[in-house]
């Protein structure tokens, strides 16, 4: 079972969401096919604790059940550059 959920903010430079997200801990990989950020902190299986997409309109989130932890350094990390956007349940 997974969990949306979408951080809202203007993303108006993608270079610096990039860089934000790749720093995350537990960021373990990049899909250019699908967009995607991978995160992995507690899970063992092929799928990851959470996946995040950057968009126009902001930060997407999708959480395996893993960590949530990902979910809320995803939003602080964001909030520490001045993006600051409650995240919202899809």
């Amino acid at each position: 079972m997974s969990y949306e959920y979408m951080l809202d903010f203007a993303v108006v430079n993608r270079s610096e969401a990039d860089s934000v997200l790749r720093s995350i801990q537990g960021f373990v990989g990049f899909s250019a096919e699908y967009q995607l950020y991978s995160f992995r902190r507690e899970t063992t299986g092929p799928m990851p604790d959470a996946d995040a997409k950057v968009e126009a309109s902001g930060i997407y989130v999708c959480h395996y059940g893993g960590s949530f932890g990902i979910v809320t350094d995803i939003q602080a990390a964001f909030a520490a550059i001045g993006h600051r956007a409650e995240l919202r349940e899809l």
